[in-house]
């Protein structure tokens, strides 16, 4: 089966040469019109021309009821005939002539001659027009082949690539216009799947390396309890907190995991509605106070702020960064929530006084799974996941993050949604 008259088998420089051949068809076709056009009105206009002469040098006295033949001998007179004087040739005892009149007498010229002339004109030219296609159909041919080569290039080379050696290119050698754009594109689209492929390959990189320790502390102590542990009640007791401890880090890692898959591979499908996000910051102050007592956890200007968006995943996102504040800020520290409007946008507020970011830090904070320096190895839990999944949130609802931090000064993190 072919799909619009398309042989799926021809290559696309035979198709390219097919369609040269048609151009070229159609445009002999149009010439020899044009030819035939032209070439009547030529005839037409010497024949009328002389016509016209010939009455001209016809005196009063030699007219007569009748017609006389334009020759090139002469002017004849041409027995009594229907002669109908008219703009074009007419058949005429199966001969072709050109009648012009003048009242009751018509000069006729005879175009017989003309015609055959036409005929032979005709021919030749067909003939000429069929043996340039021919070499012209030969040249289409070698011509696409060659300014198609890059595209067989572009085919050997895409053909190569795998996941072992997806920093190569593909060559843009003798690649002009058109072809040039397509390969520049074709590398443009690699550069993105290495890129996303890198990324792949080192978040399960690091999901595997987060999700190791968890397992191995839960594999010593269901060791520990299988050897001799579960006849002392203390170290008994000791393995299953430690075990349910580990088996609650694994369950926010994977839960933070599946967020982010979910989220890559198709968007997710927020509840939008509409809602003032004061409420939603005075019920995040109500929680945090709640779960962090050994803070001060204060209220800033608090402005009603009615935005747009899925009310559970903003508070997701803003308890990230509340949860963040407490981790990181010691105990007496104060943390502050505001809300406030300005220029068509809501801005929360995350303040603290905790330990701060490094600036080298502060532009890779919101990458999976980075931890700043100074946090690394301390006993601060985490996984370097909050961060990235509250940006996704918030870049889903149109809205941005700005954030500023010093080290032993503490941090500020801002949330801006559209009003």
């Amino acid at each position: 089966m072919t799909t619009g008259g398309t042989d799926p088998r021809r290559s696309l420089g035979q198709r390219i040469s097919g369609q040269y051949s048609l151009y070229l068809i159609r445009t002999m076709a149009a010439m020899l019109a044009v030819f035939t056009l032209m070439y009547w009105l030529a005839v037409i206009a010497h024949s009328s021309s002389v016509c016209g002469r010939s009455m001209r040098e016809v005196t009063e006295a030699q007219w007569q009821t009748g017609a006389y033949l334009v020759g090139e001998a002469g002017i004849s007179r041409l027995p009594g005939e229907d002669w109908r004087p008219g703009l074009l040739p007419q058949w005429v005892d199966g001969q072709l002539y050109l009648v012009r009149g003048s009242g009751e007498y018509a000069m006729v010229f005879t175009l017989s001659g003309y015609a055959s002339l036409f005929v032979v004109l005709t021919i030749t030219l067909v003939a000429v027009e069929l043996i340039r296609l021919r070499v012209l159909r030969q040249q289409a041919d070698r011509i696409s082949r060659r300014a198609l080569s890059p595209i067989s290039d572009i085919v050997t080379a895409a053909r190569g690539l795998s996941a072992s050696n997806l920093s190569e290119r593909i060559s843009a050698d003798g690649a002009k216009d058109e072809l040039l754009e397509l390969t520049e594109v074709l590398n443009g689209m690699l550069d993105r799947i290495e890129s996303a492929y890198n990324a792949q390959k080192q978040f399960v990189s690091d999901a595997s390396h987060e999700l190791r320790t968890p397992i191995a502390v839960i594999q010593g102590y269901a060791d520990m309890l299988g050897r001799w542990g579960k006849a002392d009640p203390a170290v008994r007791d000791e393995a299953i907190a430690a075990i349910s401890g580990e088996t609650r880090a694994m369950k926010d890692l994977v839960e933070q995991l599946l967020f982010i898959a979910r989220h890559e591979n198709s968007p997710q499908r927020y509840q939008m509605d509409f809602f003032d996000l004061r409420e939603l910051a005075d019920e995040s102050l109500r929680e945090t106070r709640l779960i962090a007592e050994d803070h001060r956890i204060t209220a800033g200007a608090m402005e009603s702020a009615i935005v747009r968006g899925d009310r559970s995943a903003l508070k997701q996102a803003l308890r990230v960064f509340l949860d963040n504040a407490v981790k990181y800020t010691p105990a007496g520290g104060e943390i502050t929530l505001s809300c406030v409007k300005e220029k068509g946008w809501a801005r929360l507020t995350v303040q603290d006084n905790g330990i701060g970011i490094d600036e080298e830090d502060l532009k890779r904070v919101f990458d999976r799974f980075y931890r700043a320096a100074n946090v690394r190895g301390s006993e601060v839990d985490g996984h370097g996941l909050g961060l990235s999944i509250a940006r996704m949130i918030v870049l889903a609802h149109g809205g941005r993050i700005e954030v500023q931090s010093r080290p032993g000064v503490g941090s500020r993190f801002h949330i801006l949604l559209r009003l």
